[in-house]
């Protein structure tokens, strides 16, 4: 009841708020430009991505950020000499910019694109702003709204937001402020009548090209160049494979039987296996339990059981002490031939321990 009451007592403010198109249109800046070149009998073709003009267009818009190379402007310029009309927006051209937002991205020209300008006989400069409330074109004024941290004349001409001059058999028109064509503002002053005119200086009528977007899809690149070199190197992939593979390669040639081997390299391997395991530490311990077993028995029978064992050793066998103690007492030979000179020693011992005493 508490909640019911706080909150029959809460007073509120509704606030409308316009944050822009749905849809299509929100994604699509010139989707309005679109319909209108339908009703008039256009043919629009929107593309997102750089694309030659074909022979057949009459018309493209195009951000000037696109044009940011000397095959690219190359292209273009072919296509303008061969009759065509190329509308090109310099600032306010990204797609991905809202309408309703308070900034804009700035697009970086190139020297390119003033080079191929300058050759239409038309200059731009990027840091001279400008507004204007009327633009001249074949001999009729427009109403506009537009302003532009860039402007363009012609040679000779006055700076502003749009300057148009023939090339060839063709047109090039630069709108320095994009906006007057984008979805908002279109219906604005006589936005869409200017671009009526612009349409209508084409000598032809035909496909409108609409490109948006800044810059060019590496997958299309792929896509449209990159094929062979790819079919090559799945070539290359499926030749290592057959011969890498056992079961793609060549059938292997029959072999013998495993060779018999003898009991001495049986010999060999399990010594080399105590070699490496423990110096050969294992090989002499049994030897030398031996030895302490036969030397205690043989030295109670001689009367010399409280007498140094190894002194008693060596003098049985023949031997110097230090000899006897380092087969006796040594840890681990330190090679090969500690080794086997060790086990002989033992092997001497075990002998004569074996051999009766002549005293």
């Amino acid at each position: 009841m508490l909640s019911v009451v706080l909150l029959a007592s809460c007073s509120y403010r509704e606030v409308e708020r316009e944050i822009g198109y749905k849809g299509k249109a929100r994604v699509n800046p010139w989707l309005a430009v679109e319909r209108f070149c339908e009703r008039w009998g256009w043919e629009p073709k929107p593309v997102i991505a750089w694309t030659a003009p074909e022979w057949r267009d009459a018309v493209w818009i195009v951000p000037a950020s696109i044009l940011s190379n000397e095959s690219f402007t190359r292209r273009m310029r072919d296509w303008i000499v061969d009759g065509g009309h190329l509308i090109l927006l310099i600032e306010h051209t990204d797609a991905a910019t809202n309408d309703w937002s308070v900034g804009h991205v700035t697009p970086v020209l190139e020297p390119a694109l003033h080079d191929f300008l300058e050759g239409a006989g038309l200059v731009l400069d990027e840091d001279d702003a400008v507004d204007a409330g009327t633009v001249v074109f074949g001999g009729m004024e427009f109403e506009v709204e537009a302003d532009s941290d860039a402007s363009v004349k012609t040679a000779g001409g006055t700076a502003g937001v749009f300057a148009s001059s023939g090339y060839g058999d063709g047109r090039i028109s630069v709108v320095t402020d994009g906006r007057i064509f984008r979805n908002r503002w279109i219906g604005d002053e006589q936005h869409a009548e200017f671009f009526s005119a612009l349409l209508g200086a084409t000598d032809h009528g035909g496909v409108v090209g609409i490109m948006r977007g800044s810059g060019v899809s590496f997958f299309g690149l792929l896509r449209k160049h990159l094929w062979p070199v790819l079919i090559a190197l799945g070539v290359l992939v499926l030749l290592w494979l057959w011969k890498s593979i056992p079961r793609f390669g060549p059938i292997e040639a029959v072999g013998g039987g495993a060779e018999l081997r003898g009991y001495e390299r049986h010999l060999e391997a399990l010594g080399d296996f105590n070699w490496r395991l423990d110096k050969g530490a294992a090989l002499l311990a049994p030897l030398r339990d031996r030895v302490v077993e036969l030397g205690q028995h043989a030295s109670e029978r001689a009367g010399k059981r409280d007498e140094d064992l190894f002194q008693f050793l060596a003098d049985r066998a023949g031997l110097t002490r230090e000899r006897v103690f380092r087969a006796m007492a040594e840890a681990a030979p330190t090679d090969a031939t500690v080794l086997t000179r060790s086990t002989a020693d033992l092997q001497q011992l075990l002998k004569a321990l074996h051999t009766p005493s002549s005293s």
